[in-house]
């Protein structure tokens, strides 16, 4: 606020007086802040994508996931691609094009196949930029935007041949598309292009049906609610195409992932209770949605676990987008609801990394509720007010740096394979434990043992009795190749080997290795 100086002013009735003239210079303030938020924001999305290219050029073999959706990828024609995935697989069609496409120009190096995600990720570092300065107060933007840049799940995906950082990126990136119409906006180019956004994204990642969702509730309730005839029918028109896009998706490529029994297995402990029964279906509703926030959300690890302290934040977000732009408030927690829904229905899981589309939105929020803490207790403790901010930015940056020095998903059998295969003599056998399986096809490809030294092991979780029958079979040398292991097996395995012979040779990588018995 700035005070001139006095003004003398005349009046033929009163007297001559004196006014003070009140100047409001509150944008002053913000013109001066922009260049510096710009130049933050900016620092910022670097230092993201360069935790991505780290993430991406790591010299880490393809670990079980990635080889098995590899493998569609190398030995399936594009056309292919739309059928029914083999090794228990599913991705959205229009990734597997891409990713087909990357490695038809560059080759089936681990590189190549990681590309579309890595290329996704640095798109998704820019779109949530975007987002949260339009969303956000500029300080929440900057802290919103340092949050995503380091968020450790976000960063290690970003290096891996599977669709979740993709769809990440298509969340946030549906988000910046609707962000005109969210804020009021209209304008047939507005409607054009977010029909068209939304049309594509079905079949570019699976829960992007969520985002939509979300984002088409909030308009269409935003036209009703104002009585905006022309907003509900432009909302309604736009849904629609979507509706339309969905439904050629769910009959070409969707249908047959849907009836997939071993996925729904797997997955088994991750659908809602629907209805809940008592107390437990709560707990689990808590516990699953405070895990979220750990993993994939990033606000966890060895420093300080903060998955319930950032649950709490992004409530305290949702109040104040709610209160400041209620259409925003909808768009951002639809999806969620729409997710809880499709879990009690065993339609889709709330598990791991099929959730990593979420965490842009959780990251919204949850540094819309930090802002808003921090502005309550900047004027009474400043350093608890920074102290917060720093405490959530620096348990996540810890995390990602651990992450980037040992990987999550490290399995280096390619490494072992090669060094078995040059010791390998005439009259050896290979076994190959089920969990290596599908990294051991896919990395001798072009120099296979022969096929009838090869035996690939089954898998057997119920019935140990199963790994043991296989052990009773071998004779002779017999290379043994371990990846992925599951729990004790390799224990068990290793132990019955023992009682059948001698480990000759040793061949260790992280989360892969080879040893060499002579059988009786």
């Amino acid at each position: 606020m700035e005070i001139t100086k006095n003004v003398p002013i005349t009046n033929r009735i009163q007297p001559t007086v004196k006014l003070v003239t009140v100047v409001e210079t509150g944008p002053v303030p913000a013109k001066t802040a922009a260049p510096r938020v710009a130049a933050a924001l900016v620092a910022l999305v670097l230092l993201g994508g360069g935790l991505r290219t780290a993430a991406f050029l790591t010299d880490r073999c393809l670990w079980i996931d990635e080889a098995m959706l590899a493998l569609n990828l190398v030995d399936r024609s594009p056309a292919q691609l739309f059928d029914k995935l083999d090794y228990n697989q599913g991705a959205p069609v229009a990734f597997l094009l891409a990713a087909k496409a990357s490695i038809s120009a560059f080759g089936s190096s681990a590189w190549a196949l990681r590309l579309v995600p890595f290329l996704a990720s640095l798109a998704g570092m820019v779109a949530f930029t975007v987002v949260a300065r339009r969303l956000l107060p500029p300080g929440a933007a900057v802290f919103a935007t340092a949050l995503f840049a380091v968020s450790p799940h976000i960063v290690s995906y970003a290096g891996e041949c599977k669709q979740y950082q993709s769809d990440a990126t298509l969340a946030i990136g549906l988000f910046a598309v609707s962000l005109g119409l969210l804020e009021g906006r209209g304008g047939f180019w507005r409607w054009g292009s977010l029909a068209v956004a939304g049309a594509a994204a079905v079949w570019c990642s699976h829960p992007s049906v969520f985002v939509l969702g979300g984002i088409g509730t909030a308009l269409l309730v935003w036209g009703a609610v104002e009585r905006d005839r022309a907003r509900f029918m432009s909302a309604s028109a736009t849904v629609a195409t979507w509706l339309v896009s969905f439904g050629a998706c769910y009959l070409i490529c969707l249908k047959q992932l849907g009836g997939n029994k071993y996925l729904t297995d797997y997955w088994a402990g991750h659908f809602l209770p629907l209805p809940p029964k008592g107390i437990g279906d709560l707990a689990w509703l808590v516990d699953h949605v405070v895990a979220f926030f750990v993993v994939p959300g990033g606000f966890g690890g060895l420093m300080v676990p903060l998955g319930g302290f950032a649950a709490v934040l992004a409530l305290i977000g949702l109040r104040e987008f709610a209160r400041e732009r209620w259409p925003v408030a909808v768009a951002l927690t639809v999806p969620a609801v729409l997710v809880l829904l499709a879990s009690g229905l065993h339609k889709y899981p709330i598990g791991g990394r099929l959730m990593l589309f979420m965490v842009p939105i959780a990251g919204l929020l949850v540094a819309r509720g930090s802002w808003a803490v921090f502005e309550a207790l900047n004027e009474k403790n400043r350093f608890a007010a920074v102290a917060l901010l720093g405490l959530l930015v620096t348990a996540s940056a810890w995390q990602t740096w651990d992450v980037l020095q040992r990987p999550l998903r490290d399995e280096q059998l390619n490494p072992v394979l090669e060094r078995v295969r040059s010791e390998f003599q005439p009259g050896d056998r290979v076994y190959v434990y089920y969990g290596a399986g599908p990294g051991f096809a896919f990395y001798t490809r072009t120099q296979p043992f022969p096929a009838d030294a090869v035996t690939l092991g089954e898998e057997h979780r119920d019935d140990p009795a199963g790994y043991l029958a296989e052990v009773e079979k071998l004779h002779g040398r017999v290379w043994v190749v371990f990846s992925h292991p599951h729990n004790y097996e390799e224990t068990v395995i290793r132990t019955a080997l023992d009682c059948h012979g001698k480990c000759e040779r040793e061949v260790k990588k992280p989360g892969a290795g080879a040893y060499l018995y002579r059988l009786e």
